[in-house]
């Protein structure tokens, strides 16, 4: 491989995952209501996915995938059922989040009595407003499920590979590859974690914390409903 064949590939993977899609969705919605931390291991479990794609495409899996359209299939509405699943649970929290009551005043009758037996002002939180911050394994799972479950990923791989790698490429020249792509990958989504979870922008994402979920829930049921209709 020369030179300009490299700096296709880089430039074609880099507009794939630059482009807005559930991967990035779901490394924001974490970094922002949730922590840094979470947005970051988002971010490795989404490159763990792009990595096993990876290694399946170099190996010449994904090839034979493509051409097997009862395997697409299954991927695909397996990968529809999975998004669909992220977008209820969004909407529900966002419902959830909106019908919550407010916070009581700190100079109220509530208020006072809170600050003299150290409880909180308002009821607890359910369960899914707690849950905004999902523990580390949570956090990396999802990444990785929702990368392996975006069936687009055969065709774009497939497409990817087929146009720029050749055949006869060297184990090196394939090694070369892998780690370049996996570099950038890595790069490009624990940047998109790290600025997501930047105080002054996860403040905002914050304080409209239900409008969020229910955008990030609604897209996540549109790639669903997608998935789905290509897959039938």
């Amino acid at each position: 491989m020369d030179a300009s064949q490299y700096l296709a590939l880089l430039g074609l993977w880099v507009a794939g995952i630059v482009a807005p899609g559930p991967d990035v969705l779901v490394i924001l919605r974490n970094s922002s209501l949730g922590s840094r931390t979470a947005g970051v291991l988002t971010a490795l479990g989404v490159m763990t996915g792009n990595l096993v794609w990876i290694t399946l495409s170099l190996t010449g899996v994904t090839v034979l995938i493509g051409q097997a359209d009862t395997a697409q299939r299954i991927v695909q509405v397996a990968g529809a059922l999975f998004l669909g699943w992220l977008g209820v649970g969004g909407i529900r929290a966002g419902l959830a989040a909106r019908t919550a009551p407010a916070p009581v005043p700190a100079g109220s009758g509530a208020g006072l009595a809170a600050q003299v037996t150290g409880a909180p002002p308002w009821p607890a939180a359910p369960d899914r407003a707690a849950g905004r911050a999902p523990g580390p394994a949570r956090a990396f799972v999802l990444g990785l499920v929702t990368n392996l479950s975006n069936a687009k990923a055969i065709v774009f791989f497939v497409a990817l590979f087929a146009n720029v790698v050749p055949a006869g490429a060297r184990w090196w020249e394939t090694a070369l590859v892998f780690v370049l792509l996996v570099g950038v990958g890595l790069a490009w989504f624990t940047a998109v974690a790290w600025v997501g979870s930047v105080e002054r922008l996860a403040a905002g994402f914050r304080r409209h914390g239900a409008a969020v979920e229910l955008v990030a829930g609604g897209l996540f049921l549109v790639l669903a409903l997608g998935l789905l209709l290509a897959a039938l």
